[in-house]
């Protein structure tokens, strides 16, 4: 039986557990990022998408620091 997780942002089953995210040291995502191919600040928890934040509570420069340091495809 396929382990089922719960995105709890987009309401929906996911059918499978995705590929763990790896930075560019090799070692699983942990932390706030930007993704460059979404358009959204996410957290990752040892390489799974954690959480999508809601830019309307983010501070602008908090996100224009993230988006120059701390982003991802």
């Amino acid at each position: 039986m396929p382990q089922m997780e719960f995105n709890f942002d987009q309401a929906e089953v996911v059918p499978e557990t995705p590929d763990l995210r790896k930075g560019q040291d090799g070692q699983p995502l942990n932390g706030c990022y930007y993704e460059r191919s979404t358009g959204s600040f996410v957290s990752y928890v040892t390489g799974r998408r954690h959480h999508v934040f809601d830019i309307e509570v983010l501070k602008k420069d908090w996100m224009e620091k993230t988006k120059r340091e701390r982003w991802i495809e």
